[in-house]
This record gives C-alpha cells, structure tokens and sequence, in this order.
C-alpha cells in the first residue's frame, strides 16, 4: 500500500510539475507576444497609425459636411396602356388587333442623385435621369422633400439644372477641376441602388477621357470610387470637401462598378449652369476645321517630331481667315498641351463664342502660334443634304415626270417626301410620306438645288412657311403647314 500511495504521489508531482511547466510556457509566449508587440509598435510606427487615424477623420469630416448638399432626386413617369380583348372575330383581330377592353394606368418611378450648388434651391444633376419624367421630386438628408422645377437640359453633356423652392439650403462650394491631379483622392456619394447617402473613396484615376461614345462632349474625370445605378447626379469631392465632378456613368461588364467610374468635370457642369440660367440655351465655341487623332505610326509617315496632337484634315470655309492649314498639328491650346482630337474640340466647344484663342500647330518649317476668334457653333453647319433632313425629320426626292407617271402623280415637280420620322419637327407640321412639298419661304421647290440652298438658311429655331400638295386616287388639296426647325 505504501509503495502505491508513493507511486500516487509520484504521479501527482509529476502532474503538477507538468501543469507548472505549461504555465511558465504560456507565461513566457505571452511575454514574448507582447515584446513583439512592443517591437513592432515602436514610436515611429505609432507616429504613422496616428497619423492614419488623422487621415480617416479626414475622410468622415468631409463626408459629415458635404453630405447635407447631396439630394436624391425621384423622377415619376406616368405611363398609360391600353388592354385588348378578342372580338371572336380572327380576321377583325388581325388587323385590329381586338376590342380596347381598359386602360391600365401606372406611375413608374426611379431614383438618382443630385447636388445643392446655391443657397437659394439651384441643383445639378444628369440629364439621363430626367429626360422622360413627368415629375421630379427632391428629397435633402434631413428628410425635407420638395417638388423640383426642370430649369433646363444639356442632353451633349448629360448635365441638367433644376430648381426647388427653399432658403439657406446646404450648398456644396464649387471648386476648380482643372487643378486636379492623378493620384488626389476623391469621394463619391450618392445613392445606389436607393441606398441612400453612401460614401466611397477612390483617387482621380485619369482626366481629360474623351472617345467613349456616352455623349457628344466628353471630358470625363475618371476614378476608381465606387460608382453604381443610383450614383448618377451625385457629388465628387476632394479631400477639402469642395465639388469638383458630378457623378455620371461607369464602364462596367456586370452592370456594377469594376473600378472605372465617369464624372463631369464641374467647370463645364458649372459653365453649361449658367448658360442654362441666364440665356435658356448651351451656346458652345467652334472652328470650322476637321481634325482627327496624330498617332505615332501616322507621325512616323508624315516625318513629324511629335506623336500626339490634333491634325487638321480639312480647312472649311469659316476658318480660312484663320491662317489655320492642312496637315498642321495642334498641340497646344491657350498654353496647354492638346493630345488628341476629341481634347481640342471639347475645349474649343468650352470657349465662350466671339473669344479669342491661341492655338500652337506644328508645320514644316516649324513651330507657330496663332490667334484665332471662336465662332458660334451651328448645329447645321456642315452637315450634309441628307443629314440636315434627319434633323428636321424627313426624307425627300425630287419630283420628276417619270416618277410622276409611274406612282400616279398630277404633280410634275416639287419634293417628294419618302420617309418622316417619328416624334419628329416634320410629323408635328402633320407631313406624311407622300405628300409634295411646292413651296419653302415662298419660294418653289422645281429642283434639289432650290431645296437645300432654303436648308442652309435654315438656323435652329427658325419656323419655315411651306406649301405641300397632298393627292389621293379621287382629288388633290394643297394646304399650308409650318415646319420648326429644333433648337
């Protein structure tokens, strides 16, 4: 027994023993744990944490502040449609499709971002989110909601201004995005996906993107903030919280961002706001001039020194007096550098017509400056015959005897209207496909010739004063109609 009780205790002191070596061990991994600790978290590693938890601050302070300006913007279409029944008649059916038994009718709504820019209501946002709507409502942070006013449109740049009705309202203070670099940080806050007031982060990835086919005048800062449906309209800032871009479009496979997000630089938004505000129109800058892109395999055949700028292909008629030439190469546009074409015209659209210009081109003989004067821009300016009848709506042929006899006309001259398109400046004067046009301005249309010289006088705006000459198998009518060019 005794030897039993030994061999027990024996055990029990080697448990302890045990249990004691553990417990050191741990004490020792402990220790070393918080020695390493110390290693690592030396005072100049604590330096740099506190100077990260600044830097997040920074983030918050600027979100916390810029955004009570950022609104969201509730755009409501009404939509109507009309539900058929079968008449039990398959041949009526066919071609009329049943009897109209009700109209259902339902609202369709969707949701985007916008930015307070002044105190008195004034609010930038993208055209794309109010096109189509019947109504737009604004929503603030604090849950304040207000019926908005479209006060007017830029669909070329996709920037809209609308106007609520309130005082001392949090406006976000312009700031200059010419001075923006790559790499400066940047927050976007909207509303995606109807989560609204979201914040990301990124930097400003590239500036000046233009070639991408989202609008007619692309200037596009690019960024890897996090931009999805529902950003559109909503705020760039940069760390000092002032707005710099107005959150536009994403390029993106999924349909979510991928980290290329698109915004309008606010020096053109805020141009185009004013413009929109003052004269109810965008009047943009233009030099009759054709240019495309210098590459470095087109530099290479034109034995030139530089690969990038602006060549000028064609010299029109309105910028001969210029000293502009053929076969020039723009690189540098007011004391800065011109890449390609697309910069050149958007920066020239930019310009305030009537201003003065100096524009840097390489020749042969080496490098010039001019000075040149912006024209106005004309959207027909330029355009071909049959491109300026897309814009009125309608296409046309000349009327000749032989066309008249074959189709069984009593009309021998005049335009023959072969195509007019929907929603169109033609279809609203109530001009149909077959319908003669005798005169424009009171002036006969006997030839092409006479038809598109009345089409170069043409500004938008003008009202054109036409006789058209309308037959049917039994009898003619000739009746008056007013044709609108579009603005």
């Amino acid at each position: 027994r005794l030897a039993i009780v030994c061999q027990m205790l024996d055990g029990l002191t080697q448990i302890t023993e045990r249990r004691r070596m553990q417990r050191w061990m741990w004490i020792l991994i402990a220790g070393f744990m918080v020695l390493q600790v110390e290693a690592k978290i030396d005072p100049e590693h604590q330096v740099t944490i506190a100077q990260m938890e600044k830097f997040s601050e920074a983030f918050a302070a600027v979100a916390s502040e810029v955004n009570p300006g950022v609104v969201t913007i509730v755009n409501k279409k009404d939509m109507v449609v009309g539900v058929r029944s079968s008449t039990g008649d398959p041949f009526f059916d066919r071609f009329f499709g049943g009897r109209m038994t009700y109209r259902r009718e339902w609202r369709q709504q969707g949701l985007g971002s916008g930015v307070i820019v002044s105190g008195d209501g004034y609010i930038l946002t993208n055209n794309h989110l109010i096109a189509e709507a019947d109504s737009i409502e604004v929503e603030l942070d604090d849950g304040r909601k207000f019926g908005a006013m479209l006060v007017g449109t830029d669909p070329q740049s996709d920037v809209a201004v609308l106007k609520i009705d309130g005082r001392d309202l949090p406006a976000l203070k312009m700031g200059d995005s010419d001075k923006l670099k790559v790499g400066a940080w940047v927050l976007a806050i909207g509303n995606p996906y109807g989560l609204r007031h979201t914040v990301t982060y990124g930097i400003v990835s590239a500036t000046g993107r233009g070639n991408l086919d989202i609008v007619d005048y692309e200037d596009f800062i690019q960024t890897d903030a996090a931009i999805n449906p529902g950003n559109s309209g909503g705020a760039m800032v940069n760390l000092r919280g002032d707005l710099v871009g107005l959150n536009t479009a994403i390029l993106s496979r999924s349909g979510g961002s991928q980290g290329i997000g698109l915004a309008v630089p606010i020096n053109m938004a805020r141009n185009i706001m004013q413009q929109i505000i003052e004269d109810g129109e965008v009047k943009r800058g233009y030099l009759d001039v054709v240019v495309q892109d210098l590459t470095p395999g087109l530099s290479d055949a034109l034995g030139l020194s530089v690969n990038r700028g602006a060549l000028i292909q064609e010299v029109g008629e309105f910028a001969e007096q210029t000293d502009l030439q053929p076969g020039d190469v723009i690189v540098g546009l007011n004391d800065r550098e011109i890449s390609n074409a697309d910069e050149f015209l958007t920066r020239i659209a930019r310009t305030p017509p009537g201003a003065q210009v100096i524009i840097e081109v390489i020749r042969s003989e080496g490098n010039k400056k001019l000075r040149v004067t912006v024209d106005a821009f004309d959207p027909f300016r330029g355009l071909q015959e049959v491109e300026r009848q897309r814009a009125l709506g309608l296409n046309v042929q000349e009327m000749t005897p032989a066309i008249a006899r074959q189709f069984g006309y009593g009309a021998q001259w005049g335009m023959l209207i072969t195509d007019v398109r929907g929603e169109s400046a033609a279809e609203a004067a109530g001009l149909r496909r077959g319908d003669v046009i005798r005169e424009m301005n009171r002036r006969p249309m006997r030839s092409m010739e006479d038809y598109e010289d009345v089409l170069a006088e043409l500004k938008p705006g003008d009202e054109v004063g036409i006789i058209i000459r309308r037959e049917t198998r039994r009898h003619y009518a000739n009746f008056y109609a007013v044709l609108k060019v579009p603005k």
